[in-house]
């Protein structure tokens, strides 16, 4: 039997992120339409830091990050490091966590970020 090959994704690397900021988040982006692929970052990081090395992971180009505090940056591959598309702050909300996905799958589709 052939092994399907795994769909082009939005990697989400997180330094020990809040499970519920990790959910919406991927939510955000599923509701888009684009999969997420989460990886734990092994080390903490900043949330620019870990979404600027998501995206250049991901195949799509596009990478979000969250830290341990709960802050999201939302980053394209080409754009330099430490300059996010989307940044949330830690101590956000449930709508702001899922807009942060659904602006990381609009930079993909190429939709108006609304």
């Amino acid at each position: 039997m052939k092994e399907r090959p795994e769909p082009p994704t939005i990697v989400v690397r997180h330094g020990g992120a809040p499970g519920p900021v990790l959910r919406e988040v991927c939510a955000g982006a599923e509701e888009e339409g684009v999969p997420t692929r989460v990886e734990p970052s092994g080390t903490p990081a900043d949330a620019a830091v870990l979404a600027h090395a998501a995206a250049l992971a991901s195949p799509l180009e596009v990478g979000v990050g969250i830290d341990a505090d709960g802050a999201v940056a939302v980053h394209h591959a080409s754009l330099p490091p430490g300059t996010p598309a989307l940044a949330v702050a830690s101590g956000g909300d449930q709508p702001r966590w899922r807009r942060a996905g659904a602006v990381a799958a609009r930079i993909v589709t190429g939709l108006p970020i609304a």
